[in-house]
């Protein structure tokens, strides 16, 4: 599965003369991934990728990574600091006032800290998102990798929806992304600084509360059951998520069920190339208030995903992004109601040249969402696991 760094770097380079830039410092982990390939959590000890307008790029790395980072492809320069703090004169920020020179103007992505950007000691610090724009449409062997996460998590949502029973805990749900994660090493491709598994289930009312941490000791019982599997694989990320029931719903639950579901149906008939996700999420608003529900909206409809589970475009009523062709986006709009519960499914999605394709495949018709039955053996596995946890 390869990808085109070089072009990736060319790109960047344009937007750095569109912008009137020297120079542009990549401290990110994902940008720093996206950009050489090279796999780094930064934390205390900085690490910067030296983007000029022409020719390769440059490193400065804490010695730590030195001979670990000559197998970067594609590299200009590699110079390294030692360790962080160092003496004056030899910090992190000496090493790159010595490389960028006073009169330089230089693009750094938003996250960098105000902290480390006080230290830069250059002619102007400009805040620039050209790699998240770049990062939003995705090429053939990025979208490879996005295809295979959403395979394992469509294999985290299977597990999930197989392993709940009446009583079943929250703990039990949560189990499941070790299960992933060894299936991902036992693969034989398994790089473990850009992967994360998560799977996890919201009992209701709970899940009226998407970003809430329940209990986990709560019991599935009655009303809507939301499941959420959300992996990164080898870099790249994709979510799944689905309501699911323990018995038939009532009444009231299947018209919310079935207002979220057409909410859903109305995002999708809009998406394509030239859409506007601002557009979409206004669309999937109106849709929700038309029926009196617009107090029980907490979030929009969609988000960019690729290396990031959350990234750009964001379709939300603000956004001012467009869809293209080969951008990769979740589709998502929730109801959520304190005494009930929430309603939502989410799937990862591809923007083709004349519409979409959904690469997460878990069903999500009800029918197959209902589980029936006592489900004895799902029941004993959940003792042990319980046991084993000390619950």
């Amino acid at each position: 599965m390869g990808f085109d760094y070089e072009s990736r770097l060319k790109k960047l380079q344009a937007k750095m003369k569109d912008e009137g830039l020297s120079a542009f410092l990549v401290s990110t982990q994902d940008g720093i991934y996206y950009l050489s390939g090279a796999s780094y959590k930064p934390e205390e000890r900085p690490f910067f990728i030296i983007v000029r307008q022409e020719g390769k790029f440059g490193l400065i790395v804490p010695y730590l990574e030195y001979e670990h980072m000559k197998k970067v492809p594609g590299y200009g320069t590699l110079e390294y600091y030692f360790e962080y703090p160092s003496v004056e004169g030899q910090n992190w920020h000496d090493r790159l006032a010595a490389a960028l020179g006073p009169d330089a103007r230089v693009g750094v992505e938003p996250e960098l800290s105000a902290a480390k950007c006080s230290l830069l000691k250059v002619r102007e610090v400009v805040v620039s998102d050209a790699i998240a724009r770049l990062r939003m449409v995705k090429e053939p062997g990025e979208i490879e990798a996005i295809r295979a996460a959403a395979r394992w998590t469509d294999k985290g949502m299977k597990l999930l929806h197989g392993g709940i029973y009446p009583g079943s805990a929250v703990i039990e749900t949560l189990t499941h992304a070790k299960k992933l994660q060894n299936g991902v090493i036992a693969s034989g491709d398994y790089d473990y600084l850009n992967c994360s598994f998560l799977t996890a289930g919201w009992p209701a009312p709970k899940s009226a509360q998407p970003h809430s941490v329940p209990d986990f000791h709560m019991r599935m019982g009655r009303g809507p059951i939301v499941l959420m599997s959300y992996n990164r694989v080898n870099g790249y990320a994709a979510e799944c998520e689905r309501t699911v029931f323990l018995g038939e719903p009532s009444s009231e639950e299947l018209d919310l069920y079935n207002v979220m579901t057409e909410a859903r149906e109305l995002a999708f008939s809009m998406v394509r190339p030239g859409a506007s996700c601002g557009g979409i999420d206004a669309a999937t608003r109106d849709f929700f208030e038309s029926k009196g529900l617009g107090a029980r909206i907490l979030h929009r409809t969609g988000h960019g995903i690729g290396l990031g589970n959350h990234e750009q475009p964001w379709l939300s009523k603000g956004g001012a992004d467009v869809l293209e062709e080969n951008m990769v986006i979740s589709i998502e709009p929730g109801l959520y109601l304190d005494e009930i519960g929430g309603f939502r499914h989410s799937d990862t999605v591809l923007v083709t040249n004349n519409g979409y394709e959904i690469l997460t495949g878990y069903p999500c018709d009800l029918e197959s969402l209902i589980v029936r039955g006592a489900r004895p053996v799902q029941k004993i596995k959940g003792a042990i696991i319980r046991k084993a946890m000390h619950f």
